[in-house]
């Protein structure tokens, strides 16, 4: 009688153990998720207001967040800030010179090192950071000379994502930011190329 007594005792401890573990879980989901919005509806409010300095701190530090913001899932469908992807992306990359410009940089090399290519906002958000490196070279290599070279290869994986092996423009502009950033440091310039013929050898 004892021994079953025991066993029920332990199994009503495990089983609430197990109760307020996942309680617990679901009230940090829960509070994640609000804290997200909020922030999701400041940024909108910022971008409204044409307050760049606070959309810039609001907009997303990550690749996960930017999908979490702005991408599209085939199975949930629109994240909460798809329908304004194309003028908040632009908007971000008009920095205005309302923040330094190696800030800039910083925050969206952060964004690209882990990300992979996916269409509209990302795509949008990779196409003008191609442009971007064009453009100020040296800012990037500022960076990139700081960082190990597997983050490196997998920043560069960003920026030629999504192509298939034959894709013309994609080859142009590799050969555009190839050459920009070989001519200026020799080193980026074959972890760059390393990286693109992996991917489309």
């Amino acid at each position: 009688m004892k021994k079953i007594f025991l066993i029920l005792t332990i199994s009503c401890l495990i089983f609430s153990c197990n109760a307020n573990e996942k309680k617990e879980e679901s009230n940090n989901v829960a509070q994640k998720d609000s804290v997200s919005d909020t922030r999701i509806e400041k940024l909108k409010q910022a971008f409204e207001k044409d307050d760049y300095v606070t959309f810039f701190k609001l907009f997303p530090d990550t690749y996960s967040e930017l999908i979490d913001f702005y991408g599209f899932d085939d199975e949930t469908g629109k994240k909460p800030l798809y329908d304004f992807y194309e003028t908040h992306i632009y908007y971000f990359f008009k920095s205005k010179e309302k923040i330094s410009f190696k800030t800039f940089v910083s925050k969206v090399y952060k964004i690209a090192k882990d990300g992979v290519w996916e269409a509209d906002g990302i795509g949008l958000f990779q196409s003008n950071l191609s442009e971007l490196i064009i453009s100020k070279p040296n800012i990037f290599l500022e960076i990139l000379t700081m960082k190990p070279n597997k983050e490196i290869t997998s920043f560069w994986h960003f920026v030629f994502d999504g192509s298939g092996k034959y894709d013309l423009q994609n080859k142009e502009k590799f050969e555009t930011i190839y050459n920009k950033i070989n001519t200026l440091d020799k080193k980026q310039g074959r972890l760059l190329k390393d990286e693109f013929e992996r991917m489309y050898k």
